[in-house]
Parts: structure tokens; sequence; C-alpha cells
């Protein structure tokens, strides 16, 4: 059984991610993460590393496995160990971190839609952070060099999740002289019918990413029937256009996680959380997806090909 212990220097729950500090470490830092696993990882790593260019720090480091359930092992390092600042990688360990009483300001990580989720504006704490969300300019500014031609983008999402941000995107899209088309669902199994739709008049489908209607298996259907219509699919992941959707713009974590770092060292400078600016992505990293292309008679811009960071041939 997992002891919940607090995370000590030579006996942190993820050992693969950090080395023991000097135990005379001066500056004491709380990293939470949401997951031992893959992205989480690699930004926790380099979260660390950021702060060592400056810093020696103390690092308490406590994994929440996945599990809402673990918060009572939280609540007790945070308590024993009075960190002088608190970093989450993930948005379970972000709400975790401040749904505990104090005043210790918490800089986040790999957080989708940060004031969506309520983390921003912080009620109880200084907050501020390295948000996962591509701002959607940026996207369609990627999509109209792809597919010069459109006009009519669509896209599906809930009423209750990402309505903001869709809001916020249509707001954008005229700019690169889109018209964003929206249909909503409450659920998953309503996802198929929206999208075909969607695909009898848009000229490609934008992804939103939202957890109440994108699925596994709604994300599938939604890239076959696009597929079926030769309606391109600008994604969310390079998963995705493994899958066949055509192009999608994603993240550098351990990036992400730098820019956390430096953020972190901002506050620990004495900068108040509060007034630091939440970032963005400085990195994003181009997937395109040439099968899907040629399928659907398109021709990608030679440039782009050599921009993108994969490739699917």
């Amino acid at each position: 059984m997992r002891s919940r212990a607090t995370c000590s220097l030579a006996g942190a729950l993820l050992g693969v991610l950090l080395l023991a500090a000097p135990a005379a470490a001066a500056t004491r830092v709380a990293i939470v993460v949401s997951s031992g696993s893959g992205p989480f990882v690699e930004a926790a790593r380099a979260i660390r590393a950021a702060l060592e260019r400056q810093v020696q720090p103390e690092v308490l480091l406590f994994d929440l496995q996945g599990r809402r359930d673990e918060t009572a092992g939280l609540r007790e390092l945070l308590a024993g160990a009075e960190p002088s600042l608190i970093i989450t990688v993930g948005s379970l360990a972000t709400a975790a971190a401040l749904a505990e009483p104090g005043q210790t300001p918490v800089v986040f990580s790999m957080v989708l839609y940060p004031q969506e989720s309520g983390f921003l504006p912080a009620k109880t704490r200084p907050v501020t952070g390295v948000a996962l969300d591509v701002p959607p300019g940026e996207q369609f500014a990627t999509i109209r060099r792809l597919l010069p031609r459109a006009r009519r983008l669509g896209v599906v999402h809930s009423t209750t999740e990402t309505s903001r941000v869709v809001a916020a995107a249509r707001a954008a899209a005229p700019a690169q002289g889109f018209d964003l088309v929206a249909e909503t669902v409450e659920e998953p199994g309503q996802v198929p019918a929206a999208t075909e739709r969607l695909l009898e008049s848009v000229d490609a489908m934008w992804m939103v990413a939202d957890s109440k209607v994108m699925t596994p298996e709604t994300t599938s259907a939604l890239l076959l029937a696009a597929m079926r219509r030769r309606v391109p699919v600008f994604g969310l992941s390079a998963v995705h256009v493994q899958a066949g959707a055509l192009a999608a713009l994603s993240c550098d974590y351990a990036d992400v996680g730098t820019q956390t770092g430096e953020l972190a060292l901002r506050v620990l400078g004495g900068a108040n959380a509060a007034s630091v600016p939440p970032a963005t992505p400085r990195k994003l990293a181009l997937a395109l997806n040439l099968r899907t292309a040629e399928h659907m008679g398109l021709e990608i811009d030679r440039a782009l090909v050599r921009e993108a960071a994969v490739v699917v041939r």
C-alpha cells in the first residue's frame, strides 16, 4: 500500500523525476503532480531544471496518481513543510492545491482553460501559471495556411465546459477570414449527429478540448465521418493526426515546464503571483498527415511540410 507520508528529499514519490536536493537548501518548494506519467513527468523535470539554474531548492514532491482521494496526504505535506511556493502540474493537482487553506502562492502548469476551470482569478491565494491552451488565433492562422480557400469551420462542443472558449474563438475567426459554426451537445452520444450536420456545410472541422463530449469513441467517429465526406479536421495533437486529422498544433511539454519554472523563479524572487500574467505555450509543434491531404485532394504548402515536427506520409 502506498504511504501517505510527506515526500522527503531522499524518498520522493516520483524518484524518477527528482534527485535529492541539498539538506541545507534555503528555499522549499512543493511540486504537486496530477499523475506520474508521460507529459506530467516531462514537465516536472523541466520545472526542476529551470529552478536549479538559479536556486538550489529543497523540493517536496507529491503525486496524486490521478486520484482525487489522495488530497489528505497533500494536506499533511503542505501543513508540515510550509513551502515558500506550491507548483502544480495538471488540473487535478491545481484544484487540490487551491482547495487547501493558506496563502502560499501557486504556480500551475499543464492546465487547460484555467479561467473556465475556476483557477483564475483565484479567490484564496495568489496564483499564476502556464496553461496548455493554444490561442485560437494561432490555430486559425495555421488553418488558413493549410486551407487558403476555406471559409466555414465547424466545431462540436458542450454548453457547460467550453462555451466561453468557443465564443472567444468565434470572435478571433474573422481575422483569418473564417466563420466558426458551432453545434452544441450535452453528452457524447449526441456528437455523431452534430458532426454530420456540420459536415454538410463546412469546409473544415476544428476540434476543441472538451472532455464532456470528445471521448476516444466520439473523436474516432468524427475523424471517420470527416474522412468519408473529405472534410479536413484540425485536431488537438499528433495522435489525432496519426488517426487521420489533417493537422494539429501541439505543445512542447518540456518547454511548458521550463516556462513554469521561470514564472516560479519570479515569484520566489519576490513578485506577487497574482500580478504575474499567466502564459500560454511559446513553443508549438505542427503535425501533418499527407496521406489525408492526398485522399482529400489537398496540396499542402511545402514550407509547412518543412516546418512540421511530425509528418505522416
